[in-house]
């Protein structure tokens, strides 16, 4: 058993009830407002990362709130992924573009007016190509940061599909 460190996003902020009744549940949760929502920061024993987030997630649901995500910083710019790598921006925009070095580059997550590469999959890559790049090599830090990036997505897609008997089919798309 060890102990996994993560954060919930909580939509609003919390009163006094909803953190005593979070209290009651789980000794080792810390809630810190940030800005219009409520982050949960959790220092949960468990035997895996999967296990603590569960037991954590269902701990927050009793006390009748509503994780809305996973904090992580997964989404990142070609500028983000520069600085996290002591590169140039120049110099990561070939990388991505496949002008320079092996190629392979992770592919972007893009939306209008932004193009945003997950760093769960852009970290390993970097690790791959350039190991000497600076970046931390441990297996363990690489799964734990992409085990974060799959849970949130999980958690916001299952605060969206909450309630719609249109989206409950979608469960299946996790088990194929």
């Amino acid at each position: 058993m060890r102990t996994y460190e993560f954060t919930f996003v909580v939509d609003h902020p919390l009163t006094d009830e909803e953190i005593d009744a979070l209290f009651e549940r789980a000794d080792d949760v810390t809630p810190e407002q940030e800005q219009h929502r409520m982050l949960l920061g959790f220092d949960r024993d468990a035997e895996s990362l999967a296990t603590a987030l569960v037991s954590a997630l269902g701990d927050v649901e009793a006390a009748g709130l509503t994780v809305g995500s996973v904090r992580s910083e997964d989404l990142v710019t070609l500028r983000e992924i520069a600085a996290r790598t002591g590169r140039s921006y120049e110099g990561v925009r070939m990388l991505a573009a496949g002008r320079r070095g092996p190629g392979g580059f992770p592919s972007p997550l893009e939306s209008a007016g932004w193009t945003l590469y997950s760093w769960s999959q852009v970290r390993p890559w970097f690790a791959r190509h350039y190991p000497a790049s600076g970046l931390d090599q441990e297996t363990e830090t690489f799964e734990h940061d992409r085990l974060i990036a799959a849970a949130d997505h999980l958690v916001r897609a299952r605060a969206l599909m909450r309630g719609d008997d249109l989206a409950a089919g979608l469960a299946a798309l996790i088990a194929a």
